[in-house]
């Protein structure tokens, strides 16, 4: 029998040391493969920093304020009343009377296209007697070179704005039916603006007509007040 070395196989295991060194190989490659994204993040983190560190320069404006304008009324008569029993007396059938007043527009805005308007609110009094006394209101075309007193004098104007005659207690009472469109066209017969056409001159009168009445209408009283409104132009800009 021959005795000699054996053949060493081909698939033979490697030695210790070998096998440590093929097993830290796919390691190795892995920390290179998450080295580059790591390095890309560090690259593109630098290029942001690089980017947002730029010339920077600004402008301002600075103090901007808004304010509001005034629309304002007032008359001649101050909180005088045009009419009371006393001025007028004592009525009874026929008896008649006129006031006039004149009002100055004081605001710094152009007002609405529906103009000044004149409405009233009846306060005490007879309803009877407010369906009996009739009133017509006169309003002057512009603005009077020497407005009258109280009583019209020295005069009023020849041709004024007329409207409607009412009794007493179908007087206008709001803004919307307001007196102050002749023509009906809806637009005002007094428009004041910031600068120009500041007052008018109104005439009102009043009368109890002439005829029999009803003994239940005797010593009775009513009262009215009445209301200038101007409002603001809604369409400043149009």
């Amino acid at each position: 029998m021959t005795i000699g070395r054996r053949r060493r196989s081909r698939h033979a295991t490697l030695p210790r040391r070998h096998a440590r060194t093929a097993t830290r190989a796919p390691r190795r490659l892995t920390v290179l493969a998450a080295a580059v994204p790591v390095g890309l993040v560090a690259s593109v983190s630098l290029v942001w920093s690089s980017s947002y560190a730029a010339f920077v320069d600004t402008t301002a404006i600075p103090q901007n304020t808004w304010g509001t304008g005034v629309v304002g009324l007032g008359t001649d008569r101050g909180a005088t009343a045009l009419f009371s029993t006393a001025s007028e007396g004592l009525l009874v059938p026929g008896s008649s009377g006129h006031r006039c007043i004149t009002v100055t527009y004081t605001g710094n805005v152009d007002t609405a296209d529906t103009g000044v308007r004149l409405y009233g609110s009846l306060t005490t009094g007879s309803p009877a007697l407010a369906a009996a006394l009739r009133i017509t209101v006169q309003m002057s075309r512009t603005e009077l070179t020497t407005p009258p007193d109280a009583d019209c004098l020295p005069t009023f104007e020849a041709s004024p704005f007329t409207y409607p005659t009412s009794t007493l207690g179908a007087f206008p009472s709001g803004y919307g039916t307001g007196l102050g469109d002749e023509n009906g066209d809806a637009a005002g017969d007094w428009r004041p603006s910031a600068t120009t056409d500041r007052s008018r001159t109104y005439k009102i009168s009043y009368s109890l007509p002439a005829g029999s009445y009803p003994s239940e209408l005797q010593g009775k009283e009513v009262g009215m007040t009445f209301t200038w409104e101007v409002r603001s132009d809604d369409t400043p800009d149009a």
